[in-house]
């Protein structure tokens, strides 16, 4: 008998590998933070003694989600966007960054810590900053909480027809890659582009320089406006994406792009040639941008995945993402072609773990020998989700953030039976609640000068 730290039991491994194997009484056993075996669970048990050993016999076992696109500091504007706001020409410029510049450091390490308890209780192990105004406190508490987080900062420096220096933004990435790239096995520092429009050629060839020079990926918002489409054809003659091809983005591994809901078939060819990931983010692309053509388009051989876009819009509910794509690419899908067969369950799984690991360029998304050991375990038993006759149809259709009952990261059980081991979430709902009038006050200054909202 081999000695593993943990085996942990299901009614239902759904392993998402190349097979797509999904077991009923399955097992998983755990070591040094990897998965050493999956399978039947009288075959792992007879085979592995584990140190621990946790059964969940009603529940099912997925890889770890991952939330390949938010904004942990934008989650106290939850509730605050109404939909005049979403009329301004874009949201970002008027109301997201003008919020993060006024936030102060002290708010938004309570924004980061409420974003990481609500990934955590959705079963999210694994995310993808944007771009963050306070990275710094943002790695801190990824350190601290053991979730996987891509940590980046907010790289820009055209914002309102102001411009700042270059080459200060490039020496602030360039000092948070070297204060925090390397410290602890679940941070990662990867490079940023706001957006194309906020950004001069000169701060963006540095970007991807410091991308390619230090083998890290790389984020950014793409395709995400019809102005920036204009934008970029009539400046460089080039759609955004071919542009920024051209000007070196085909170097960098890996390369998530938020949104993308404005390509072209010739931007989406340029994706499955380079190997680059897109984020769809189906609520907030809906209110704000159109249908993703994610949901309706052949997707064969693109890397695709689900993102939040932070607490600001939702609750950072990747299975709920899960479930408002399948109704809009069907929807939309059926009104073009009558065609109801598309987007099916395996494939929308497999959005919600990062195209099964492959947009963040590690061995995660899937539960398989040799993968990192992040898993997320959903419990069925209840009459909102019963019979459970298809365990993938039932974790997409039907299950959500609520039905999370455990989180194992790196074979670390960061969430048992519905408490979070590695935050003090009581202590941060007592400071949101302490706190609110202030939030409050900061939104009430920064929404005066917009007079669209007596609209």
């Amino acid at each position: 008998m081999e000695r593993v730290d943990t085996v942990l039991s299901g009614g239902y491994v759904v392993t998402l590998d190349e097979f797509n194997r999904v077991i009923p009484r399955g097992a998983v056993a755990i070591r040094d933070g990897v998965i050493v075996d999956v399978g039947v669970e009288d075959d792992i048990r007879g085979r592995y003694v584990g140190e621990e050993v946790v059964e969940r016999r009603h529940h099912v076992i997925v890889p770890g989600l991952i939330d390949c696109h938010t904004h942990t500091q934008q989650y106290l504007l939850r509730s605050a966007i109404n939909d005049a706001m979403l009329q301004l020409p874009p949201v970002w410029t008027k109301v997201l960054v003008p919020f993060e510049r006024v936030m102060g450091e002290d708010l938004a390490r309570l924004s980061t810590q409420a974003s990481i308890l609500n990934m955590l209780r959705n079963g999210v192990t694994y995310f993808i900053e944007a771009g963050a105004p306070y990275p710094e406190t943002l790695a801190q508490e990824v350190l601290r909480s053991g979730i996987r987080g891509v940590v980046t900062y907010a790289t820009y420096d055209v914002a309102e027809g102001k411009v700042a220096e270059p080459g200060d933004v490039v020496r602030k990435v360039e000092e948070l890659y070297r204060s925090y790239s390397g410290r602890g096995g679940n941070l990662r520092v990867w490079m940023s582009i706001r957006q194309v429009m906020m950004v001069t050629e000169e701060l963006m060839e540095a970007v991807i320089e410091m991308g390619r020079k230090y083998g890290v990926g790389l984020t950014l918002h793409l395709g995400e406006y019809q102005g920036e489409v204009d934008y970029t054809l009539a400046k460089h003659g080039r759609r955004p994406l071919e542009y920024l091809v051209e000007r070196g983005l085909r170097h960098v591994k890996p390369v998530v792009i938020a949104h993308g809901v404005f390509f072209s078939p010739s931007e989406i060819e340029l994706l499955r040639r380079y190997g680059m990931g897109v984020c769809w983010c189906p609520t907030v692309d809906s209110w704000l941008m159109g249908p993703h053509w994610a949901g309706f388009t052949g997707i064969e051989g693109l890397r695709i995945g689900l993102g939040s876009d932070g607490g600001a819009w939702g609750r950072l509910d990747i299975l709920h993402e899960a479930k408002v794509a399948k109704a809009l690419g069907k929807a939309v899908a059926n009104a073009i072609s009558y065609f109801k067969a598309g987007l099916d369950s395996n494939a929308l799984l497999g959005m919600a773990t990062g195209s099964r690991g492959l947009m963040t360029g590690e061995k995660v998304g899937r539960v398989e020998k040799g993968y990192a050991a992040d898993l997320t375990i959903l419990d069925a038993r209840t009459v909102k989700t019963l019979p459970l006759n298809n365990p993938v149809d039932s974790v997409v259709n039907y299950l959500e953030g609520d039905n999370v009952t455990d989180v194992v990261i790196g074979g670390r059980l960061v969430v048992r039976n519905g408490r979070i081991s590695s935050m003090d979430e009581e202590g941060v709902v007592r400071e949101l609640l302490e706190r609110e009038g202030e939030v409050k006050e900061k939104l009430r200054e920064l929404t005066k000068q917009l007079k669209v909202l007596s609209a």
